[in-house]
């Protein structure tokens, strides 16, 4: 679908210039966080070819429905991970998953068990950057979205990275460009 690769590749554009900062500024189109006009289901996610690797148990994420960590094709840099986290609303993925997204996710990640709010798929979201024994543990996830009921973990190096590789992936979702 030539349309879609052609869209994609202009919001990559969009999204890559119009902001300095990994805030996204008013310049940009993309949010961060954002409402949505209706619940998501992950079959709404999987609806835009992201493919579902595992189930998490959320015991101890609270009150998340589900947690889902798979994969989606970003054309032109190719598989990248999504976690995929839902919940009842918006206002709870706001007040109760954000926390848990920030502890999974950036240069200040929980990378153990020991360490992290939620430790079910805490070695998924680790990265062994530099390989063999010497390689360093990284997080794998710069950044997350909470679009709606659902929070999305995002890989990246950086936040700026994580965001601008999660907005193409975000506006289809949303049905923008489908």
């Amino acid at each position: 679908m030539i349309s879609g690769a052609i869209f994609i590749t202009a919001l990559l554009f969009v999204v890559g210039c119009g902001s300095e900062s990994s805030d996204f500024s008013s310049d940009s189109t993309f949010e961060k966080i954002a409402d949505f006009d209706r619940v998501l289901s992950i079959s709404d996610v999987q609806d835009i070819g992201w493919k579902k690797g595992k189930t998490y148990d959320v015991t101890g994420l609270d009150n998340a429905d589900s947690a889902y960590v798979g994969f989606w094709d970003l054309p032109g840099i190719g598989s990248l991970n999504y976690e995929i986290r839902v919940y009842p609303s918006h206002q709870i993925a706001l007040e109760k998953g954000m926390p848990f997204a920030q502890d999974a996710s950036g240069s200040g990640a929980s990378l153990n068990a020991e360490d992290a709010m939620w430790d079910d798929g805490v070695r998924d979201r680790r990265i062994i950057v530099g390989g063999g024994s010497r390689g360093s543990q990284n997080p794998r996830y710069g950044d997350f979205v909470i679009l709606g009921n659902i929070v999305i973990l995002c890989e990246g190096r950086t936040s700026e990275h994580s965001l601008d590789q999660c907005a193409p992936f975000v506006a289809l979702i949303r049905g923008e460009g489908a």
